[in-house]
Order: C-alpha cells, then structure tokens, then sequence
C-alpha cells in the first residue's frame, strides 16, 4: 500500500514532466495534468472497491492499490489531451479491467504474478493507448497544437495509430523480449529453489529478515 501510494506521488512528476518534454506541453498545463492523474486514479481506486465490494462483501484493499496505480498507468498517454471527466471514465474502466485481470492472470491463466504488476502496466497501458484515441483533443491548453483526436473527440484517424501502436507492441515487442527471457531462463534458471520459496528470499540470500515483527523458527524449514 505504501508503495502504492508512494507511485501516485511520483506519477504526477512522471505525467507532467513526460507532458512537457514529449509533446511541446507548456510548463502551467502541468495543473490539468496532475488534476487528470490524480482524478484517473481516484476514480479506479473507487471502482476497484466497488467492484470487491459486491462480488466479495469487503472492498479489498490489495486489489484497489492495484486499481488506483492502473488508473495511473491508463492517464499517463492521455492526461495532457482530455478534460477532467474524460479522465474519471477512463480511470473507472482501467479500475475495472485490472482488477478482473488479475484473477484472469492468476487464476485463468495461472501466470505468477503476485503483485499483478502484469494486470496494471500491461492491461491498463493498452487500455489507455486506446483511450487516446477514443477521448484525446489535440486542442488542449496543455500543448501548442491544434487538432482532435477520432472517436468520441473528433474524426481523425488518431484511434487507428494507437491500434497500429498496441498491435506492435503485441505482435512484436512481447514476443520479442519473451523470446530473450526464456533463453536467459535456459542459461541461467530465473526460479529459486523451493528451500528459498519456504524460507522467503530475505532470509534466503541476503541472511536476515525483512520483518523482524514476525519471528522465525528453525523447525519451519526442516524437511518433513
């Protein structure tokens, strides 16, 4: 949750500053900016706990820090080109979608991905590359350019670039670095021994553990 948090703090430096060198942002448009990350990932957070809420009785909270750092994810290709509310939706819908992908991921899928960093950065990047061009307008007081996007902001063919971009990034990229990691994996196994699973990798490789809170005890890790 603290790391969590600790993102929301740093992305509105990463928007604006990705705003301004990268699309020719003037330096006070960084207020829309931060107002559209912060709204993209309250609106995500809320309907994270909405959604835990209903199917399990308690919002969860692991499962809202992932939405609220999704609703980040999703803002980051269109905060510099929508209004407010445009942000609320698309951080509602990146809220939504990761938290059904993390159970997609893990449980569908069985992809071992405990801290659904999968489900935020890949499901609500995509999810917010098409945002841009379903929300974007390219008259925004941020920038100085003039346009609009297509979809609901207008009629150009900004939407089929971001599907031009997401499908390279799909049919190129993926395959590409999955190919390198599972030669790397070949040479130099990238799992930890089970030894390691059972004792946590703190006390594994580095001899100490994290949480002095939680007391260890030899028997623990005697084979049975």
């Amino acid at each position: 949750m603290l790391g969590c948090l600790l993102s929301l703090v740093g992305w509105l430096g990463l928007n604006s500053a990705g705003a301004i060198l990268f699309t020719g942002g003037e330096p006070a448009g960084t207020v829309l900016i931060a107002m559209n990350t912060i709204l993209g990932a309250a609106a995500a957070a809320l309907t994270a706990a909405l959604i835990t809420k209903i199917r399990f009785g308690k919002p969860d909270a692991s499962l809202c820090a992932n939405g609220w750092v999704g609703g980040l994810v999703a803002s980051s290709a269109s905060c510099a080109f929508v209004i407010p509310a445009e942000a609320v939706v698309i951080g509602s819908v990146a809220g939504a979608v990761v938290t059904f992908a993390v159970e997609w991921f893990e449980l569908g899928l069985e992809v071992d991905d405990p801290a659904g960093a999968v489900s935020v950065h890949a499901v609500g990047g995509i999810w917010g590359l098409l945002a841009v061009g379903l929300f974007a307008r390219f008259h925004s007081p941020v920038l100085n350019i003039s346009g609009a996007a297509g979809g609901l902001a207008g009629d150009s063919w900004q939407w089929l670039a971001q599907l031009v971009g997401v499908a390279t990034l799909l049919g190129f990229v993926l395959p590409l670095t999955y190919g390198i990691n599972w030669l790397l994996n070949r040479i130099y196994p990238y799992r930890v021994s089970v030894e390691g699973e059972r004792q946590g990798l703190d006390l594994h490789e580095l001899g100490a553990g994290a949480y002095p809170e939680f007391i260890t005890h030899t028997e623990d890790f005697i084979p049975r």
